[in-house]
C-alpha cells in the first residue's frame, strides 16, 4: 500500500524494518493520567506501559506517538494531542525508532532530526527550536549521552540548531500541564542519515 501527503510528504510502504519513524513518548510519571485525542495521518497516539528505563508508571500515565515512515531528505510536520486528567508535570521524549541489525542480534538505530517543536495548551515549554544552548547542549532539554546537538554541517529547518535522536538516545523536556486542558505537541522531523 502506498500513500503520499504533501506537507512534507508521508510515504507509507510495507514495513520491512527499513522505515524511519519519528516517535514521541509523553509521561505523566505516576501522577497524571493521560488520554490520547489525536495523531497525524498515518501515525498513532496510544497509551502504553514501559517497564524499566526512564519512563515509569502504568498504561494510563504514558502515551506513545509515532509518525508514518519519513521520506528521504524532506521535513515533515506532525501533531499529537492529549488530555491530562489533573494538574502537574509531564515529560516529552523525542525519539526515533529501530530495527534489527542484519545479524539479527543488535539494534539498528533509525535516527531522526527534530526542529521547531511547539506545545499549545501548556505554559513554560521552552526552546523548542533548540537555538539557546549552554556547554554544547540545548538549554532546558536533557539529552542522553549519544543524542546529538547539531549546529553545523546540516541545515536545520529553522535557525542554526536541531537535535538528532533514536529510540535509545533521546532528548527530553518536562513542563506543567493543567487538568482537562488539551495539549497539542507539534514536531518537525526529518530522516537523519547517521550511521
Amino acid at each position: 500500500m502506498a500513500a503520499l501527503i504533501i506537507t512534507g510528504s508521508w510515504v507509507r510502504a510495507g514495513d520491512d524494518g527499513s522505515n524511519t519513524n519519528a516517535r514521541i513518548e509523553i509521561s505523566g510519571g505516576e501522577e497524571i493520567q493521560l488520554t490520547p485525542v489525536s495523531a497525524p495521518e498515518f501515525g498513532s497516539l496510544k497509551n502504553f506501559v514501559r517497564r524499566g528505563g526512564e519512563v515509569e508508571g502504568g498504561l494510563e500515565f504514558n502515551l506513545l506517538g509515532e509518525t508514518g515512515p519519513l521520506p528521504e531528505d524532506e521535513w515533515v510536520k506532525a501533531s499529537f494531542s492529549f488530555l491530562p486528567k489533573s494538574d502537574g508535570k509531564v515529560t516529552l521524549y523525542l525519539k526515533g525508532n529501530w530495527a534489527k541489525a542484519p545479524d539479527g542480534e543488535k539494534l539498528s538505530p533509525r535516527w531522526v532530526y527534530y526542529d521547531k517543536v511547539t506545545v499549545e495548551g501548556a505554559e513554560s515549554f521552552q526552546n523548542g527550536d533548540f537555538e539557546e544552548a549552554s556547554d554544547g547542549k540545548p538549554k532546558i532539554w536533557k539529552m542522553t549521552s549519544d543524542a546529538r546537538y547539531i549546529t553545523s554541517g546540516i541545515k536545520p529547518l529553522s535557525g542554526d540548531a536541531m537535535v538528532a535522536v533514536w529510540l535509545n538516545q533521546n532528548c527530553q523536556q518536562t513542563f506543567p500541564v493543567s487538568a482537562d486542558q488539551k495539549v497539542t505537541i507539534t514536531i518537525h522531523v526529518k530522516k537523519a542519515n547517521i550511521q
